[in-house]
């Protein structure tokens, strides 16, 4: 032929405009078979069986005569048996029977197959189209099996099941042209694995640099199932690393200090002195606003029947707190963010705290917001008319006392003389 099977293949498929990956698609055949078959590597199939199933397969998708496709693979095969084995050709030429090509014994046989049909179908006086009219069997393939041409018919499987329906209308015994073509498939096949063995051990020696099962395992699939597996991998792993990142960066929040501390530090003595400050603590009123709602819950904040002065607190920081209660002290401790507490009093309800932001306070009902700054010790004393701030009162510092001196008394004698005191 003047084009080999791949370029024949090549050319179909740009005809029709189509691309691999289509003709994959189309056919169920991987692409990189279609192109090891346009590319006339054989050797890359899965194996020769399956390489003429992929070749008619793909032939019939492109609207080619798979038979003369097929039947030029099988000579090339030759050709590459001829150049792979010397001896074997030279043993053919001198005759020998059990060579290489010489199939002559199996030709024989598919030539006595085929008069036997011919002789009685003219015996019976019917033509090749009366045959495909009853047996709706093509006339190609009658021709191919009175001819012996086995390359004629799709498939030796095919050709048996045609043969049979043919000698059953022919009225011939079946089973007997069965056994007869199933004597010439086996002198067919043994010829060719004797043509083989020496064409297989050369080509061996052609292959790839990886095995069969390892080139099966390296396939693209596997690969880019692999290479999509270690992305999502690595991507996790670099999520985690930003994630941990981000996490050890953030700064904790301020932590208020405790009262003891602030406590200490305002009750510290000053070296300098200072002026002395009114007896009497000087009280700032603040005048009590409207009534408000409770953040959290939404209900009204009233004061109670009962009680002259009622004071709700919000605890939205993490501080220490002390609440005295007409005197009596009523809690002491650490709030914790989220809790509310409500305290009724007859007179006054006195609130000490580490952290003037942390306490939210609602007297009688009315929303007087935080306490104070973040970190602020702040003391409020809530009263019916109004908010207290007392002013801290500084212990005044006594004089440094002198040391104690001998005094002197002048002692009266009888005589009306002074006489001086005797010192101890």
């Amino acid at each position: 032929m003047s084009t080999s099977v791949g370029q024949q293949l090549r050319q179909a498929r740009e005809q029709r405009s189509l691309t691999i990956e289509q003709a994959a698609a189309a056919t169920r055949i991987r692409p990189h078979y279609l192109r090891s078959l346009e590319a006339g590597e054989f050797d890359a199939l899965p194996s020769l069986t399956q390489g003429r199933g992929f070749l008619r397969a793909y032939a019939s998708y492109l609207g080619l005569d798979a038979e003369p496709l097929l039947s030029a693979l099988d000579k090339k095969e030759a050709e590459q048996t001829t150049e792979a084995d010397p001896a074997a050709l030279s043993a053919s030429n001198q005759g020998d029977s059990t060579t290489v090509f010489d199939d002559r014994e199996a030709s024989a046989i598919f030539t006595e197959v085929g008069q036997k049909l011919r002789q009685q179908r003219e015996l019976l006086g019917l033509s090749l189209e009366d045959i495909e009219r009853h047996t709706h069997l093509r006339q190609r393939y009658l021709q191919a099996l009175e001819e012996g041409r086995l390359e004629g018919l799709p498939s030796f499987v095919q050709g048996r099941g045609m043969l049979d329906i043919y000698a059953d209308f022919l009225g011939l015994d079946g089973e007997a042209m069965l056994l007869r073509f199933a004597e010439g498939l086996q002198a067919r096949l043994a010829a060719r694995q004797a043509a083989q063995q020496p064409a297989k051990t050369a080509s061996r020696r052609r292959r790839r640099w990886a095995p069969r099962w390892l080139r099966r395992f390296l396939s693209g699939d596997i690969l880019i199932g692999g290479a999509l597996t270690l992305f999502l991998g690595l991507f996790v792993i670099w999520a985690a690393i930003r994630i941990f990142a981000q996490t050890s960066k953030q700064t904790p929040s301020p932590t208020a200090p405790s009262i003891a501390e602030a406590l200490l530090a305002t009750a510290a003595p000053s070296d300098t002195p200072t002026p002395q400050p009114s007896p009497t603590p000087v009280a700032q009123v603040q005048p009590l606003q409207p009534q408000a709602t409770d953040p959290q819950t939404g209900a009204l904040i009233s004061p109670a029947p009962n009680a002259n002065v009622q004071v709700g607190v919000n605890v939205r920081q993490r501080a220490w707190m002390r609440v005295t209660v007409d005197g009596k002290v009523e809690f002491e401790g650490r709030v914790i963010p989220g809790s509310a507490y409500t305290f009724a009093g007859a007179s006054t309800i006195e609130i000490l705290t580490s952290s003037g932001s942390a306490l939210q306070v609602f007297v009688n009902g009315a929303d007087l917001g935080p306490m104070g700054g973040f970190g602020q010790v702040v003391n409020r004393i809530y009263s019916p008319q109004g908010v207290l701030t007392p002013t801290p009162t500084i212990t005044p510092t006594p004089a440094p006392t002198q040391p104690a001196t001998p005094t002197v008394i002048p002692l009266a004698t009888e005589a009306g003389q002074i006489t001086p005191p005797t010192i101890p």
